[in-house]
């Protein structure tokens, strides 16, 4: 075999393994891998990612953080993340409303279905419907009352947010027009709502500390079942809106291009985080169903939604307020 022949085998062979070894490293001692979240502390989202980064911290033995860049309806982050280097250091907390709602409704600064990695599906849980326990409203029944004989207020985490969706969808199967009131986030969506300015919202399932103490009550939950988290929230479907169903989720993403070596390390770690009895009790108690799937699922649940979300901008004709 001519010299220069060897030669370039052999350093193939070494760049080779080179690149295995890089793959194999991952992640490097003393880098941190960070989970974006697009709200602020204490909603659903956070409460997601601190639980997970403890039980993928522990699966890739690595110090794994997490880092709120609240504003817009998760687009900020969401573009951030996005323009982040693709080596699996930077991830996401995905949520419907940056994903798979607000693209049909405006113009974003990221394509949903190119610029991203699918890592994972983590949980799946409903939207809880609340208000004040001052606002003189007891039931579903007794809002779509009050909805069609006066001006009815609902609160959201933001434009294009789940929120906003579940309550689009109220509105139009109800046969009612609740006016929506934009917020930068769940936190002050909800605090409003306990103080009686807005008359309810539909919040992810970290409400329920806020349900228990009395400081809001739970009139139903979007799902067809029940909610264990929330007893005497019925399903709105078998409360006064038949055919009423709507199943929010949280799952966790990458920019583009990350190697498929990494996006199935992750995938493992997030999956044996999701299955830690002790996380799983943690998001339960938030009203959270711990889970997991393929990216290859993750990617097709997402693009169901956004075909889904389409069609309800179309029908109910919503627009951004």
């Amino acid at each position: 075999m001519p010299f220069k022949r060897i030669a370039a085998c052999g350093a193939a062979a070494l760049c080779a393994l080179s690149i295995s070894t890089a793959q194999a490293a991952y992640p490097e001692s003393g880098t941190p891998v960070r989970i974006v979240v697009g709200f602020p502390p204490g909603g659903g989202a956070d409460v997601l990612a601190r639980a997970a980064a403890l039980g993928v911290s522990k699966a890739l033995n690595a110090n794994v953080m997490v880092e709120n860049r609240p504003g817009a309806s998760g687009i900020i982050a969401t573009d951030y993340v996005s323009r982040a280097k693709p080596d699996g250091y930077t991830l996401y907390i995905a949520t419907p409303g940056s994903l798979t709602i607000l693209p049909n409704l405006q113009k974003v600064p990221y394509n949903p279905a190119k610029d991203f990695t699918p890592i994972s599906l983590l949980v799946t849980m409903p939207n809880v419907l609340v208000t004040s326990p001052n606002s003189g409203i007891n039931s579903i029944k007794d809002l779509i009352e009050r909805a069609k004989s006066k001006d009815v207020t609902y609160a959201s985490g933001g434009n294009g947010t789940i929120g906003q969706m579940a309550a689009e969808q109220f509105n139009m199967m109800a046969g009612v027009h609740m006016r929506h009131i934009p917020y930068k986030g769940t936190t002050p969506a909800l605090t409003d709502v306990a103080g009686g300015l807005v008359e309810v919202t539909f919040s992810d399932p970290s409400v329920k500390s806020l349900v228990q103490s009395g400081k809001l009550k739970a009139l139903g939950v979007t799902t067809v079942k029940g909610s264990d988290e929330f007893p005497g929230a019925p399903p709105i479907g078998q409360a006064g809106v038949p055919g009423y169903e709507l199943t929010n989720w949280y799952g966790v993403i990458a920019p583009a291009g990350v190697p498929q070596d990494i996006v199935e390390t992750l995938n493992r770690a997030f999956a044996q985080a999701m299955a830690n009895p002790d996380i799983v009790k943690t998001l339960a108690a938030s009203g959270m169903t711990a889970t997991s799937d393929t990216p290859a699922q993750f990617g097709e649940l997402m693009t169901k939604e956004r075909a889904k979300w389409a069609d309800l901008v179309k029908k109910a004709n919503i627009r951004l307020d």
